[in-house]
């Protein structure tokens, strides 16, 4: 989504452009991946000092309620990025907390076996080491 369709999109819902949702959009906007709320606390504290974290919160929750932030559970974190038209799915490093996509669907590979059940959504969150965590453990989590 361009920063103009999420601004049609919020006027669309009768919804103000504030200058912390303005904030918020450009903070995700300009990252690419999810964030977590944490992260983007943060980064509007920065600008915001006095924003506190329920207002992010509300915020976050409203873009996603008219669908410009796509929401997930990463471990016990809620974590957001600007909606695409298509899912994704995860790989998160274990050790440093890195998220990288997974640019294919594992689902694929075994849809043609779910006779009678019709999937309508799904996640997948793969955990492990990334390339550099691995290097630091010796190639072995144990």
């Amino acid at each position: 989504m361009t920063k103009e369709e999420i601004l049609n999109a919020i006027k669309t819902n009768n919804f103000k452009i504030t200058p912390q949702r303005e904030l918020i959009i450009n903070i995700m906007l300009n990252t690419q991946g999810y964030l977590s709320v944490k992260e983007i606390y943060e980064k509007v504290k920065k600008s915001f000092p006095q924003v506190s974290l329920d207002t992010v919160y509300r915020n976050l929750s409203l873009l996603k309620d008219i669908n410009v932030l796509s929401e997930t559970t990463i471990g016990n974190n809620i974590m957001y990025e600007i909606h695409k038209d298509m899912h994704d799915h995860i790989m998160k490093c274990i050790k440093c907390g890195k998220v990288y996509e997974l640019n294919i669907c594992p689902l694929d590979l075994c849809i043609n076996k779910l006779d009678d059940f019709e999937i309508v959504d799904h996640k997948i969150e793969i955990t492990g080491y990334c390339k550099n965590c691995k290097k630091t453990i010796g190639g072995s989590h144990l």
